[in-house]
């Protein structure tokens, strides 16, 4: 598992309380999201341990819901579910631009302003994804400074929510982990 994006050496700044307060979930949820290789699977019972530690909430349960899921499914069978789900239904698809733009010039401008919200607080996205990739995003939500976790999220949140209906439409087990998304999005970094 390779890093997403390149933190910045000198930070843009400190969270303030309501970004804090989910940081560890969207560094989380980052890692769930992620395409199930060998170095992730040998990580899940770490990530999945890491959870437990996270304060009681409905986001937890949920994120716990899928970590016995994740935790109790064979690498090859995670790795196929993820392909089918993520990259063969084009409204689960994990870009969050995707559902508002297509392949339209729009999501090209949308695309660009999210690297350069990146850039700006000094990340620097890698070239193995998109920077509307949504692990991407919540990475770099959970390590920004509040005002640039607070655009990214708002500049995520129609992707997340069409998303998590059509992993909900479909019966995912990721639906969870979108579903925890939305509501960190609904309850505490808003545009």
């Amino acid at each position: 598992m390779t890093a997403l994006l390149e933190a910045p050496t000198a930070p843009g700044g400190a969270h303030e309380s309501s970004v804090t307060a989910y940081a560890d979930h969207l560094a989380l949820l980052s890692v769930m999201l992620g395409y199930p290789d060998d170095s992730l699977c040998a990580l899940r019972t770490s990530v999945v341990e890491a959870v437990e530690s996270l304060r009681p909430s409905s986001m937890k349960n949920g994120m716990l819901d899928f970590g016995v899921w994740w935790l109790e499914t064979s690498p090859q069978m995670l790795r196929r579910i993820y392909v089918e789900t993520f990259d063969t239904r084009r409204g689960c698809a994990l870009y969050v631009t995707y559902l508002d733009h297509g392949d339209s010039r729009s999501r090209g401008a949308a695309l660009y302003d999210i690297k350069q919200l990146y850039r700006f607080y000094g990340f620097e996205p890698t070239d193995e994804e998109l920077p509307d990739y949504l692990p991407t995003v919540c990475q770099f939500a959970a390590l920004a400074p509040a005002p640039g976790a607070q655009a990214a999220m708002g500049a995520a949140k129609t992707g997340v929510v069409g998303i998590r209906q059509g992993l909900v439409r479909n019966h995912s087990p990721y639906a969870p982990l979108l579903a925890a998304i939305e509501t960190i999005i609904e309850k505490g970094i808003r545009p």
